[in-house]
């Protein structure tokens, strides 16, 4: 059986012990933290790890423009870094790296397409360095083309990761951007095999699994196929256009009760089905 978690950052305002006992109630083994090291109190976080016996199954780095490693790459640098820093406090192995700004579908004036990926090339590798010193892997992740116009494919994912060419830089996987633009989901967890290291799970509507169309009964049975033995983690959204207004709306309760209990059941009994051990 996978090892589940659920990252926090989608929870809305809520207090982060709401958080943890959410995931605590509903047979959850980890959770993955908003990499916001500036804002995060570590100690309280390991102390409530400790607490409701949860490990920290990654960070989830939070890219705005601000953080861009397509550009200069001096701010998005920084932070990486310093993201890296608490992932290796909480015991995190993988911070996820997203390699432009959420939200920009298009290269910024006077860039062109390359220039923006030879700069996040570099901005990775730099940052690989020190992440390699911590004992942290890397996770570059691939949006879809709504959300970010350089890395929107497993395709391109698998291409920047080998050009980047860094023992501590590897991918991800996140079910919901697949679903839009890969042809088989199936197909290109193959083609990734070799550096996948975390999976999101949401469905095709960004719901919780079973709540659309993807078929996540063939990707439990590829994952296996493949050898994949990281966590499956729950990235369910509320429907907004920015994914990272999430953080700071109102907390939904009640649905984050509902979509994690939904989720965590419906991806087990898949397990079952498929004599998943």
């Amino acid at each position: 059986m996978y090892l589940y978690s659920m990252t926090q950052w989608i929870a809305g305002n809520e207090a982060i012990e709401e958080s943890f006992k959410r995931l605590g109630r509903f047979g959850y083994d980890g959770i993955e933290f908003a990499a916001e090291p500036e804002t995060s109190d570590v100690s309280y976080l390991r102390e409530l790890m400790s607490q409701y016996d949860l490990a920290c199954t990654s960070l989830c780095g939070i890219f705005p423009e601000s953080r861009d490693l397509s550009g200069s790459g001096q701010e998005g640098v920084s932070y990486v870094k310093a993201s890296i820093d608490m992932a290796a406090a909480l015991g995190a192995p993988y911070l996820i790296v997203v390699p432009s700004p959420v939200g920009r579908t298009a290269p910024p004036p006077g860039s062109d397409y390359k220039e923006s990926w030879d700069r996040a090339v570099r901005n990775v590798r730099t940052a690989a360095d020190y992440a390699g010193a911590k004992n942290v892997k890397l996770a570059v992740e691939a949006l879809n083309r709504y959300e970010t116009y350089l890395v929107n494919s497993m395709e391109k994912n698998l291409a920047f990761v080998r050009e980047v060419n860094h023992p501590a830089v590897k991918l991800m996987a996140d079910c919901f951007h697949m679903s839009i633009e890969e042809r088989s989901i199936s197909e290109s967890l193959r083609m990734v095999s070799d550096y996948l290291v975390h999976v999101h799970i949401a469905d095709n509507t960004r719901e919780a699994a079973g709540l659309g169309h993807t078929d996540f009964k063939e990707i439990l049975y590829t994952l296996g196929e493949i050898g994949y033995d990281g966590a499956l983690t729950m990235e369910f959204l509320p429907q907004t256009a920015d994914p990272y207004a999430a953080a700071d709306e109102e907390t939904r309760s009640k649905q984050m009760d509902d979509y994690a209990e939904l989720s965590i059941r419906y991806m087990k009994t898949l397990e079952r089905c498929l004599k998943i051990t």
